[in-house]
């Protein structure tokens, strides 16, 4: 049975079929992104915070922005081509188009991996030190012997496995651990299971037999209402002290004396270190009440030689703001708040006195435009940092703050939308060759619509770059 339309143009609209679709299809894709930009908008007006500003590698999103147009050229080449038979320029110019597609999917892949790899630790005073966790961050506790597990016997988030959230953790040989009855206690996966499982059908039976007692005095309302198995606490005792090396996300939490896993089990014993190393490549005080009373110059951390830095760049800032702009308020331009109250560090030493207003080696004291994260100089100062004054930290993802999450949901998007693009065209391209032999036509429709799609992929990408690289 033939499909009507799907060469020759409907009498009523003057289009295929599939060309109907695809615009349908598109309109619902601009009220989608229309929505997401407009979001984007509206936090960005009614932020309470200092809003990123030229954060990303400006560079990258231009090489991106280059690599979509031209493949906006190649499939629009590759659907004309088609249409005159010219089919090894029509193959030439799609597989270019899928190229480009690969590559603008391989450049935002160092993109994000940047994102990840870079950390911003906010102080207890406001002050935001950015730069990489070389060595990691991971809590080091040691000299535990008792430890607590709950096993639920309910369903709940937290609930006991310390084959998956205490054992990997361990610093060295895992020991031996015994109940407080003496009898031997295996960690293993496969143990615990059948140990876990035998506790539960004890704590039912326990329940039974309460709801039983219950019945017998005549309380059945209560009987009935008693219906939550009961959680069981256990406690094993290691033969030898057990060291953790372990990174915070998965702690519900910790103290001088005791630390408590993902899962609820609970160990006591000694906390031996919880400083963080970083190696700074920034430091912005935008936050900070008096910027240069921030916990980073402070003689343990960063010292007064990247004070008079800090304060060199501010004023030199702030003079050529004045000058070039004397009738607006610098309070209200978010590019002048960041060149005046982000320092940007290149160097594990602070620039000389005479230079750091701008000359020279000031260039390493003087705030970035453009990405300050996206490659690893490594030649920062590195500090360690108490956990009395870490207030909050993490790369730049989500997490960080609502710039970040905005900007993955709408790159990712896009890269989603990239990515079936692409495979519909390789289709196309690699698949389709009967249709290209028996009815070229179609096909040529078929590519039509793909490169339709493409297009608003590209205009996508016109609007997402200048939004979030340079404004």
């Amino acid at each position: 049975m033939d499909i009507p339309y799907t060469v020759t143009a409907r009498p009523d609209t003057g289009l295929y079929n599939a060309k109907v679709g695809i615009w349908l299809f598109l309109a619902s894709e601009v009220m989608l992104f229309g929505g997401l930009f407009s979001s984007y908008i509206f936090l960005r007006v009614g932020a309470d915070y200092h809003w990123p500003v030229h954060e990303l590698n400006v560079t990258m999103g231009f090489i991106n922005t280059l690599v979509l147009i031209f493949s906006s050229v190649t499939v629009l080449l590759a659907w004309a081509n088609l249409k005159l038979r010219n089919i090894g320029k029509f193959k030439m110019y799609m597989a270019l188009t899928i190229l480009c597609a690969m590559a603008f999917m391989v450049i935002k892949g160092f993109e994000y991996r940047s994102k990840f790899n870079h950390y911003a630790v906010k102080l207890t005073d406001g002050t935001f030190l950015t730069g990489h966790l070389d060595e990691g961050y991971e809590i080091k506790f040691g000299e535990a012997k008792d430890f607590t597990l709950t096993i639920t016997g309910e369903n709940k988030a937290v609930d006991a496995d310390p084959a998956g959230y205490v054992v990997p953790f361990v610093d060295g040989e895992l020991p031996s651990f015994k109940l407080d009855s003496g009898e031997e206690f295996s960690l293993e996966a496969s143990a615990f299971k059948a140990f876990r499982k035998k506790t539960v059908a004890a704590a039912k039976e326990t329940l039974e037999k309460r709801r039983q007692e219950l019945r017998d005095q005549g309380k059945a309302d209560k009987a009935r209402e008693l219906n939550i198995v009961p959680d069981t606490t256990i406690k094993i005792v290691a033969s030898q002290p057990v060291k953790f090396k372990v990174k915070p996300s998965k702690l519900l939490g910790y103290s001088a004396d005791t630390i408590t896993f993902a899962d609820g089990t609970t160990a006591k014993g000694k906390l031996i270190d919880d400083k963080m190393t970083l190696t700074v490549d920034g430091v912005d005080a935008r936050s900070v009440p008096d910027a240069e009373k921030s916990l980073a110059w402070s003689s343990q951390y960063l010292g007064e030689g990247w004070k008079k830095a800090f304060i060199a760049n501010r004023d030199h800032a702030q003079a050529e703001f004045k000058e070039h702009y004397p009738n607006r308020d610098p309070q209200k331009s978010a590019t002048h708040q960041k060149e005046a109250f982000y320092l940007k560090v290149e160097s594990d030493t602070p620039p000389a006195a005479s230079t750091a207003h701008g000359e020279g080696h000031a260039a390493e004291a003087k705030a970035a435009h453009g990405d300050s994260h996206d490659a690893h100089a490594g030649h920062g100062p590195k500090v360690v940092l108490e956990k009395k004054d870490i207030a909050f930290y993490s790369n730049y993802t989500p997490k960080l703050n609502t710039y970040y999450a905005i900007y993955f949901t709408l790159t990712g998007l896009h890269g989603l939308h990239v990515v079936a693009g692409a495979l519909v065209l390789t289709y196309f391209l690699l698949f389709d060759g009967k249709m290209l032999r028996n009815d070229p036509e179609r096909l040529a429709n078929r590519v039509e619509v793909g490169g339709l799609f493409w297009h608003f992929v590209d205009l996508v990408w016109i609007f997402l770059f200048p939004l979030l690289y340079l404004l």
